[in-house]
């Protein structure tokens, strides 16, 4: 007994020692990262509005009218803007960022104190070991406001939970106080933190109904137990929804109605046509399978932290009370996964709606690598057995010592690593990758000089990059193109960074394209790209042809495929061009050529069906149309053309239903300016009426 005592008291100090070092080196880690989009576009902007709210003591409430942003509590992007406004600090960004960091440090030392409540401490330490060294969770505390901090109050409310219940019968009043800010502060980040109290009620139950024999439910001695557990939920609920209406000023601005109305728009969250790369193909969120939170956390997560996982679910038995607590940790972490598969929600990011799930993984792990040591009775077994899980480390370890500050890249073995996730699965929430990238364009111009010395140096970027170039705004614009629009637009650089789908439809040989001067890379993959030009023939082609003068458009395109022979804004442009002239043969050959190195590309596709319909080829245009709508069924391109090809062959019926089915979608005018057409063509006054009034609202 003295020497299992003495051994926590010496896990007790390597705990305290592996915590320090986290809450030293999450801020000074960092300091490296970049921007992610979601927090230039919205997040940072409505914590300056929430910032203005308080300091006008709810005079200013802009933050309240935001659409699709109010929904949502923004507590921790207030808490920076208040740091930001009350030091005068200029990088700004990187002051959020260390906020985060240390809310990931929070998070990981509730993991550890967790699993020490329900290990001791030699499990704790092993805890804190496998969140340090689990990637995704690193790397999203570098610039993630919302599923970061979210979780870090998550585990910290089940730890109260825990602790609760621990104290029975007899819980106390500060840890009733501390749950319930727990709970507040995680619905001031997103409404879901109101699972946690559901959580409270169902294991407070679980416990009671387990410790008590039915006869005994509701003895004397029991309703007095029982009467000081719903004094101690009412303290817990009270806390909670003070903490929530002071962090969330939309919920207290009629509550009833605005927290209805965010789990309403939060269960029937629409991306649009937001596409992402999962088992090698192209699908739209709303398409993604049932299975998709769950195998993104299988093939993100460290195998080690998976394997003790599943130690403890055969462990439990040696632990006391081990099956309850093992319930409570495979609920928080299965549920919310299983809901998801459930409902169908839709989801993204691999697992970063769901990341608030992973850290009772972890504590899982812990205990059972922690049970296994306990078996142990030879003291070299188990010093062999506590040194297994950071041996099994090693993989995440040497990937966070390669790649810094790209954690969150990391795929485990089961998918061959980065590598062999490259083209089968999107790498996601890299955009901070950008900020290599635009400090390569300084270092380039600063070097070299800019292009063209008589005007700013114009960049390209599909997310914004402003804070990057926002002190030398005199010598620097920046223009936002989409990928496949990046060559119909004038710039001397180019910032892309691999988030999507642009690459999975390319051949090698196309991939990287040809005028990229640097990429940023994670294990040999590249995750974002610099393109300098080189040649502006595409672009001045695009412009020809925009403009009518078809003889210099042909010459232009023509030179821009001599340089890159893959430019598929050039293919693009130049089957349009030959299209319109008649010239369908060479129209077809380039098709061909384009197709040969970008399978099933949407605009590559969308011209092969316009080309079959000038050419009266309705057949090949329809079968071209399903094939569009089969592969991207969110697009409403295949529709269209569908549409088109009916109404030429006077089947008014079918065309009328598809254009139906488009404007259901969007307030399309052609689809309208066809219907009329139709109308007009069928004698159908009173529907020709109808639709002429709509496309005055449209004009």
């Amino acid at each position: 007994m003295k020497t299992e005592v003495s051994e926590q008291s010496w896990w007790k100090w390597v705990f305290i020692a592996i915590a320090a070092v986290i809450f030293v080196a999450m801020p000074l880690m960092s300091l490296d990262a970049g921007n992610s989009r979601d927090e230039e576009g919205y997040q940072f902007p409505q914590g300056l509005r929430l910032y203005d709210y308080y300091t006008s003591f709810g005079e200013n409430t802009d933050c309240l009218n935001q659409e699709g942003l109010s929904y949502s509590g923004y507590a921790f992007d207030t808490l920076t803007a208040f740091v930001v406004k009350m030091f005068n600090i200029d990088d700004y960004m990187t002051a959020r960022h260390v906020c985060f960091a240390l809310a990931g440090a929070f998070l990981m030392l509730f993991v550890g104190r967790l699993a020490k409540l329900l290990g001791g401490w030699r499990a704790g330490s092993l805890a804190l070991l496998l969140i340090f060294f689990s990637p995704y969770i690193v790397g999203h505390s570098f610039n993630n406001s919302k599923d970061i901090p979210f979780a870090a109050f998550a585990i910290a409310a089940i730890y109260y939970i825990a602790r609760f219940i621990k104290e029975y019968p007899k819980p106390t009043l500060k840890t009733s106080l501390k749950m319930g800010v727990m709970m507040g502060a995680a619905i001031g980040i997103r409404p879901g933190g109101f699972l946690f109290f559901a959580y409270f009620g169902l294991f407070v139950l679980v416990y009671y109904l387990m410790v008590n024999k039915p006869k005994q439910y509701f003895s004397k001695e029991n309703r007095i137990v029982l009467k000081k557990i719903f004094v101690q939920a009412t303290v817990v609920l009270g806390t909670m929804l003070v903490v929530m209406f002071i962090l969330w000023p939309f919920a207290l601005h009629d509550p009833l109605h605005n927290i209805v109305a965010s789990f309403k728009l939060a269960s029937n969250f629409n991306l649009g046509s937001f596409s992402q790369v999962f088992e090698g193909k192209l699908i739209f969120s709303q398409d993604l399978p049932w299975y998709y939170s769950i195998k993104s956390i299988c093939i993100t997560t460290p195998i080690v932290v998976l394997m003790g996982g599943g130690i403890q679910l055969f462990a439990a038995r040696r632990q006391s009370q081990g099956y309850f607590w093992t319930f409570v940790l495979l609920f928080c972490f299965a549920f919310p996964l299983l809901w998801i598969a459930y409902t169908k929600a839709i989801v993204y990011g691999g697992q970063r709606h769901v990341t608030f799930v992973y850290p009772m993984l972890v504590v899982a792990a812990a205990l059972g690598f922690n049970t296994l040591v306990n078996w142990a009775k030879n003291k070299k077994v188990k010093i062999a057995l506590t040194l297994l899980p950071v041996v099994l480390l090693l993989d995440p370890i040497l990937f966070t010592i390669r790649n810094h500050p790209y954690e969150v890249g990391y795929f485990n073995q089961f998918v061959g690593g980065v590598k062999g996730a490259y083209g089968n699965y999107d790498l996601h929430d890299l955009d901070g990758s950008k900020r290599e990238a635009a400090e390569w364009i300084l270092a380039d111009v600063a070097k070299n000089g800019a292009p063209d010395k008589t005007r700013k140096t114009l960049v390209a970027t599909w997310h914004t990059s402003d804070y990057y170039f926002r002190k030398d705004t005199d010598n620097f614009s920046l223009n936002y193109v989409r990928w496949e629009r990046r060559n119909t637009t004038d710039w001397d650089y180019a910032l892309y960074f691999v988030a999507g789908s642009h690459h999975l439809r390319r051949s090698k040989e196309s991939y990287p394209p040809k005028n990229t001067v640097h990429q940023v890379m994670v294990d040999g993959v590249p995750v974002a790209l610099v393109l300098k030009r080189e040649d502006r023939s595409s672009y001045y082609g695009h412009q020809a042809l925009e403009q009518g003068n078809l003889d210099e458009a042909q010459t232009q395109l023509l030179k821009a495929l001599e340089y890159d022979a893959y430019d598929e804004s050039a293919f693009g442009n130049l089957v349009d061009l030959y299209t319109r002239t008649g010239h369908y043969e060479p129209a077809m050959s380039l098709v061909e050529q384009w197709q040969s190195f970008a399978k099933d590309d949407l605009n590559a596709l969308d011209c092969l069906g316009i080309l079959y319909y000038y050419k009266e080829d309705f057949a090949n245009a329809l079968q071209t149309a399903n094939t569009l709508t089969k592969l991207y069924p969110h697009h409403i391109n295949g529709l269209w053309l569908a549409a088109n090809v009916y109404a030429q062959q006077d089947n008014f019926g079918e065309a009328w239903r598809i254009l139906n089915e488009i404007i259901t979608r969007q307030n399309h005018k052609p689809a309208y300016e066809l219907m009329l057409k139709i109308a007009i063509q069928i004698g159908d006054e009173n529907a020709a009426q109808q639709i002429n009034e709509r496309l005055k609202h449209l004009e």
